[in-house]
């Protein structure tokens, strides 16, 4: 017992690692011969270590504290089956979830908050019914309670969370927490809120999550009501609904989305979706992209690239002593297959070009334009 008392008081070192060396210790001993005293540590609201020392001790006693902890659901001190909660929650055993579900309807709003979060991270389907019920409860419970329901995931929390797309108090919420739990399937469940005000812009930033998560190539019909709204949103001061209108947009095919486009092609982080949006919109975009081009710009031999695909090649030798390596040499790779003198031309200045690369694509252009004045 001495050997255990000593053990406790260096659960009290404000040092981290001394107490962790002294938990993984105490851990070894039967909970008989200390789980009262962590109990009365539970209790003391005027130490917050001594207090922490006994949730860090229960949550590494994991299931073998679960006889300790369940009592302390129903406890006279509401703090004290809030730390119950949260221990359990953390412990994450499925033997708490019928404690756990009655504590839902706890007098106390916090410990019922704390249960359904508990609930979320145990993770059990069994819970969603419950939860489900405790979304008429207090904004705070039934934010827990969405949370919790989103964590649980599947058809059952998905089919609760759908319903409450249809409750204008809790839709953006509802939304966030789809974002969580949902599959591609909730997209049509999700896009005709992005005509509804109070959610739209939560509605969109959960349709973009899923659809790269689940690797899905949306219509531009999709969007194509919303192109105002989503050039709007391009100036709001959050940057994931920022990057949520940007991505939608380069889904979207429509003109309107251009200088976006191109001003993001700046942006290593949305590079991939400008390029694409680019040539999504095809030729019709060719003049300004080479705009774009005539003045110093970050990854401008991406843009040369993407008029390249768009079969803009004559346009490409506007740029054939362009500053940019990159440039030139998308220029060689591209003029090869015109065939005019002028190309031919080009190609030759370009083959003594002082950068490697940009004479090597003109040599291998070259080349080819050789074999292909060689075949019959």
């Amino acid at each position: 017992m001495q050997e255990i008392q000593g053990i406790l008081d260096n659960l009290k070192n404000p040092d981290w690692w001394a107490r962790k060396k002294a938990l993984d210790s105490l851990v070894t001993f039967p909970g008989e011969t200390y789980l009262e005293t962590l109990e009365q540590w539970l209790r003391n609201d005027e130490d917050a270590l001594i207090r922490n020392s006994a949730k860090e001790t229960y949550r590494a006693l994991g299931k073998k504290a679960l006889k300790a902890l369940v009592p302390l659901l129903k406890d006279k001190d509401a703090d004290v089956r809030i730390f119950s909660a949260n221990v359990l929650g953390d412990i994450k055993e499925r033997e708490a979830l019928q404690s756990l579900v009655e504590a839902l309807d706890d007098p106390e709003d916090n410990v019922r908050a704390a249960s359904a979060e508990a609930l979320g991270k145990i993770g059990d389907a069994g819970a969603i019914h419950a939860l489900a019920e405790a979304l008429d409860d207090e904004t705070w419970v039934a934010m827990a309670a969405l949370e919790a329901i989103s964590l649980i995931g599947g058809e059952d929390a998905l089919a609760v969370l759908y319903e409450c797309l249809k409750n204008e108090e809790y839709r953006g919420m509802a939304c966030a927490a789809i974002e969580k739990a949902g599959d591609r399937g909730s997209i049509e469940h999700l896009a005709p809120l992005l005509d509804m005000e109070d959610a739209n812009e939560q509605a969109l930033q959960a349709i973009v999550s899923l659809a790269e998560r689940e690797k899905i190539e949306l219509s531009p019909s999709l969007f194509s009501g919303h192109i105002g709204q989503l050039t709007d949103w391009m100036s709001s001061p959050q940057d994931e609904v920022r990057r949520a209108a940007f991505i939608a947009l380069s889904w979207s095919e429509d003109i309107r989305g251009l200088p976006y486009l191109l001003k993001a092609c700046q942006d290593e982080l949305l590079l991939e979706y400008a390029l694409n949006g680019l040539l999504s919109l095809g030729n019709k975009a060719a003049p300004e992209i080479i705009k774009a081009m005539e003045v110093p710009l970050k990854n401008k031999g991406m843009l040369a690239k993407v008029l390249s695909m768009m079969g803009e090649k004559e346009a490409l030798m506007l740029f054939a002593e362009d500053e940019d390596d990159e440039v030139r040499t998308e220029v060689a790779l591209a003029v090869g297959s015109l065939r005019t003198p002028q190309a031919a031309l080009m190609l030759q200045t370009l083959s003594s070009d002082p950068a490697e690369e940009v004479r090597a694509a003109a040599l291998l252009s070259l080349r080819n334009s050789e074999r292909y004045m060689q075949d019959p």
